[in-house]
């Protein structure tokens, strides 16, 4: 389960460039985040709709290639990455690993929100819906892969929240609240430490 939250949120802060239709408006939307500090609350859906699993905690994130994932509850979990190096810090285990940040995370389904325009046109069909300042952008897969379908939800441009679906038909919703949309962040939010949690 921490592994699937990994994968979804591993490269939420890299860049895209433009094209036209639904995929330019993706663009649009993305390349107005720059830095993104929030709380986030998760559910872990089964395809009947049960809870599984409901967590909390906080969100940093700086394009390109910067993360911070904190997860409080039920359970205590670090993913940080300042894009060269990638600590993950499990501290019901205590234990803390440490990986470069190499091309072997573009297998992540995230890595799909910073992915170059070409890879997007070629690997996914993406759709908008619009709903009056909310957009949604589905993002379904040409090709099998660890999900079925990935959706990124923005309101009057900021981004709120994602959600994806896997091939089990499990269904991960995750919220953003009290967010700070492009204030700078501390560079030592995205290096690991046990004195740096997110603020």
């Amino acid at each position: 389960m921490r592994n699937l939250v990994v994968l979804l949120l591993l490269n939420l802060a890299l860049a895209l460039p433009a094209l036209a239709g639904d995929v330019a408006q993706l663009h649009l939307h993305l390349s107005s985040l720059k830095t993104l500090q929030a709380k986030f609350e998760q559910d872990v859906r089964d395809e009947q709709g049960n809870l599984l699993q409901h967590s909390s905690g906080d969100i940093a994130v700086q394009r390109p290639n910067k993360l911070r994932w904190e997860s409080r509850e039920p359970f205590h979990y670090q993913l940080i990455s300042d894009g060269e190096t990638l600590w993950r810090y499990d501290a019901e285990l205590e234990q803390l690993n440490t990986e470069p940040a190499t091309a072997e995370l573009a297998q992540a389904p995230a890595m799909i929100i910073g992915a170059s325009i070409e890879q997007l046109q070629n690997q996914f069909e993406v759709a908008l819906n619009k709903e009056g300042a909310l957009r949604e952008f589905i993002l379904t897969p040409k090709s099998p892969g660890m999900f079925s379908e990935m959706t990124l939800r923005f309101r009057q441009g900021k981004l709120i929240g994602m959600a994806m679906r896997d091939n089990l038909e499990q269904r991960t919703e995750i919220r953003f609240s009290s967010a700070r949309y492009n204030k700078p962040l501390a560079a030592a939010l995205f290096r690991y430490s046990d004195a740096s949690p997110v603020q």
